[in-house]
């Protein structure tokens, strides 16, 4: 007699499939595991008072900073659309799976590449907002979104089984931060109360 499976009422028992990797995913894992303990070593540095950033000046570079910070904002709302229409946990408006996954996959590594470039200058000309309070949240949720991201990609790769799960949190908790992010700078360029 063949063994079956049963499972509870309201579960599924066909087992979970996660997309194999590829070296773009390792190339951004290195990336954002980089940025992501550089910000939290100037974060924590700058707590300390070892390190001191420069302050937010208005230039034509901090211009570049608000619109690409925007950007990256833009889309991390747009990816937290297209893995929870992909999860199944808000409706996908007809959009088919495969175009989803391909959305957010291509547009989590366009917004990698954006917030890479933007933090760099943040953490290297621009510095921190003038404010000490608003630099401390803009530090804090800049650094840890990158973390966040680095251990996403990381479970992804290593652990896709634990990714299922941990993954879709871990991508939500970097588009909250990466709106904060743009609240704690761009959006006070835009309404010049930096």
């Amino acid at each position: 007699m063949a063994a079956s499976t049963s499972s509870a009422p309201g579960t599924d028992a066909r087992p979970r499939r996660t997309r194999r990797p590829d070296r773009l995913t390792d190339l951004f894992l290195v990336v954002t595991a980089i940025f992501g303990a550089w910000g939290v070593g100037l974060f924590v540095l700058t707590l300390l008072a070892i390190a001191q950033p420069t302050f937010f000046y208005t230039d034509q570079k901090a211009l570049l900073k608000a619109a690409g910070s925007t950007v990256v904002a833009v889309l991390a709302l747009g990816q937290t659309f297209t893995m929870s229409a992909a999860m199944g946990t808000i409706p996908r408006f007809g959009l088919r799976i495969g175009l989803l996954m391909r959305s957010h996959r291509w547009g989590g590594r366009l917004a990698i590449v954006l917030a890479v470039v933007v933090a760099y200058f943040c953490m290297t000309d621009i510095g921190a907002p003038s404010t000490p309070l608003r630099g401390a949240i803009h530090g804090l949720f800049g650094s840890t979104g990158f973390a966040a991201i680095a251990i996403k990609l990381a479970l992804i790769r290593f652990r896709p089984a634990v990714a299922y799960d941990v993954a879709p949190w871990l991508g939500r908790y970097a588009a909250v931060a990466f709106v904060i992010v743009w609240i704690t700078s761009a959006w006070a360029y835009y309404t010049n109360t930096l």
